[in-house]
């Protein structure tokens, strides 16, 4: 079955990345000033909804002090109900009865929006040297900052979407200790973090053989809080571009040099983590995974990608969890 599910901010969320809270010249590169990405990570997405259907099916528990759980009789189940694959980007994926998910987007009533560059503002053309440029494009304006719907002309920027909410303090030290004293180091933050304008909600597709039910969930590292709406769809995210250019639908990964194998791209990079699940006595530690890539943004687009570029693109593996998904001629969507 395939269903549309769409997420309701209850609250202003944060969607991390890279860069956290700590003490500047760390290890972990910590800084004092934070933001929230605008949207969360597909990987977020696939392991919110594998834990929300062991919740829904009684096989998540709750032990003390050792987090969530699932209770040694029921792990053959959950095993092949969610699939024992973690999320890795070389490693054939099961993920039991959830078969896959779709880039996450936005939706405002029954409108769907996606982001794209806003090359359809500017004429693409080759100069007298052969050389490609957009004719009237002012780099002074933020030519990715456009959202716009896929079922009809209406777009948004940024500031119209998403509303910024700063918030700025100091944590207060009440023990003099040395743990204490090692925290004044931490004590000054400025975090931003957003909510949605305008009714606007995070939307995504997915097929699975379990009939997941609407709930309350978290998502991200700070557990961002949201209302789940579950309703049977057959549709999918598919998006018809009138020039014919490859549109990215969702983040991708690529390792070939795409200069060498398209005419033309505006692109924006992201960079990529997850979290890998490993025990330690008795005790789930979550620990970030070694490498962090970089992943072209959606909304980037490609004019006459080679088959080398969309070859790569077509990575099975990223494209079941909602990675990788493009446009291209006519609106057929990979």
């Amino acid at each position: 079955m395939k269903y549309l599910i769409k997420l309701t901010p209850l609250k202003p969320f944060f969607f991390g990345g890279d860069t956290t809270f700590g003490k500047l010249g760390d290890k972990d590169k910590g800084t004092y000033l934070v933001k929230s990405r605008l949207f969360p990570q597909q990987t977020a997405i696939l392991g919110m909804i594998r834990k929300e259907m062991l919740i829904q099916k009684g096989f998540l528990t709750t032990k003390i002090n050792y987090g969530e759980w699932v209770d040694e009789k029921d792990k053959k189940n959950a095993k092949y109900f969610i699939g024992d694959t973690k999320f890795e980007f070389n490693t054939k994926q099961d993920f039991g009865v959830l078969k896959n998910i779709s880039p996450i987007f936005l939706l405002r009533g029954d409108k769907k929006f996606i982001k794209k560059v806003d090359i359809d503002s500017f004429k693409f053309i080759l100069d007298k040297n052969k050389q490609p440029l957009l004719e009237n494009y002012n780099p002074k304006e933020d030519i990715y900052d456009n959202f716009i719907s896929i079922d009809n002309s209406k777009t948004f920027k940024t500031k119209d979407i998403f509303r910024a909410i700063e918030e700025i303090g100091i944590k207060k030290i009440t023990k003099a200790t040395a743990e204490e004293n090692e925290k004044k180091n931490n004590s000054y933050f400025k975090k931003t973090s957003y909510t949605l304008k305008h009714n606007f909600k995070f939307a995504f597709f997915i097929e699975s053989d379990f009939e997941l039910e609407d709930a309350f969930i978290t998502l991200g590292g700070e557990k961002s809080t949201f209302k789940m709406e579950v309703t049977q769809n057959n549709n999918s995210l598919e998006y018809k571009d009138k020039n014919g250019y490859l549109i990215l639908l969702s983040d991708a990964y690529l390792d070939i040099d795409i200069k060498e194998n398209c005419d033309f791209a505006i692109t924006s990079e992201i960079s990529f983590n997850y979290l890998q699940n490993k025990f330690q006595d008795n005790k789930i530690k979550f620990e970030k995974a070694k490498q962090t890539l970089f992943l072209y943004e959606k909304g980037s687009i490609f004019i006459n990608p080679k088959g080398k570029l969309i070859d790569n693109l077509n990575n099975q593996n990223l494209q079941k969890i909602g990675l990788n998904q493009y446009s291209y001629k006519k609106g057929a969507t990979k």
